[in-house]
């Protein structure tokens, strides 16, 4: 009996040395593809070293090791779709490998969580979302930074590329001079504050205690960023008849349960976001955002027949959504 075990076990580890050997030459058949600009080749090469991956991970305990391993091949996956400019597959893939590295501490870990920012970074400068864009980047340059005063790793590989980081933050389009920035956010407030300029542009009140969208919101014509995540906001009732220069809407990590259909009239808007809260409906009027680049729906409560809606009448949009196992494909 034990000798026949001892087979088996021998023939797991020929079957697991072949299939890392087939992993190592898809990776190396990608780098040639993306050297040649190949883009898709590159991809459909390393989706498949991570089909690979994923079955051996099926039979074997999977170490943390190796959860950075596979993280790392998520985030090279995604770097593809990027000069693809398939940006919402690399969302889905580098939110994979920041939920494999999760709370890993180690040098290895941190350096591809650093490469997780700039990456997400980079997708936001091609979207011109110039804010997000410069606040990855920056997150990702501190991690580079730490990682300097880490045991392990190549240290000198790490200084090159914070180098080439901090050029491209310098080289970051800034806000222009003329528009008018005010930043009320961590103090405390329930409402947005009054007597401010009409001519505003960019509006922070995040990681306060407002319970209701501020209706003094209609004043500004001129409002282009709006920033109202992390409070404790309920509903939207707000008539965005009145924000047609709105491009930059931030309702995340509230407690919203419905938005007004008006949200359809923001005409402008190129990003919103609406994850982390309790919808369970989204306004059909969402799909008249034709200027949509980004939405985020995640961590809500939404059908997939809502998300399908929005995904098919908005084709050019990267709509973030939960990942849903739909009636009959379990035994597929």
């Amino acid at each position: 009996m034990k000798k026949y075990i001892f087979i088996i076990l021998a023939l797991c580890l020929v079957a697991f040395s072949n299939d890392s050997q087939k992993i190592k030459s898809l990776e190396t058949k990608s780098k040639r593809y993306i050297e040649q600009g190949n883009y898709k080749k590159a991809i459909s090469t390393l989706e498949e070293a991570n089909r690979i991956k994923f079955a051996q991970q099926q039979t074997t305990r999977t170490p943390t090791s190796n959860n950075i391993s596979q993280a790392s091949r998520f985030v090279k996956l995604a770097q593809s779709y990027i000069n693809n400019g398939d940006y919402g597959k690399a969302f889905e893939n580098l939110e994979r490998a920041s939920r494999l590295i999760g709370n890993n501490r180690s040098w290895e870990a941190q350096y591809w969580s650093a490469a997780i920012d700039e990456a997400y970074g980079t997708i936001y400068k091609k979207m011109e979302l110039t804010d997000k864009a410069r606040e990855h980047l920056n997150r990702a340059l501190g991690k580079y930074q730490r990682l300097i005063t880490m045991p392990g790793g190549s240290q000198d590989a790490v200084r090159i590329l914070i180098a080439n980081l901090e050029n491209e933050i310098k080289e970051l389009p800034s806000i222009s001079k003329n528009s008018v920035v005010i930043n009320f956010d961590n103090q405390k407030l329930r409402d947005l504050p009054t007597n401010l300029p009409q001519d505003v542009e960019n509006i922070s009140v995040s990681s306060n205690r407002l319970r209701n969208f501020p209706q003094g919101i209609a004043n500004f014509k001129q409002l282009k960023v709006l920033n109202l995540s992390n409070n404790s906001i309920s509903e939207v009732r707000f008539d965005f008849g009145n924000t047609k220069q709105l491009r930059y809407l931030d309702l995340s990590n509230n407690k919203i349960k419905s938005v007004d259909e008006s949200i359809g009239k923001a005409s402008n808007l190129e990003y919103l976001d609406l994850s982390n809260n309790k919808l369970k409906t989204i306004p059909i009027s969402i799909t008249n955002l034709k200027k949509l680049k980004v939405l985020d729906l995640r961590n809500n409560r939404l059908d997939f027949s809502s998300v399908k809606t929005i995904l098919q009448s908005l084709p050019g949009t990267n709509v973030l959504h939960d990942e849903y196992i739909q009636k009959g494909e379990e035994t597929e």
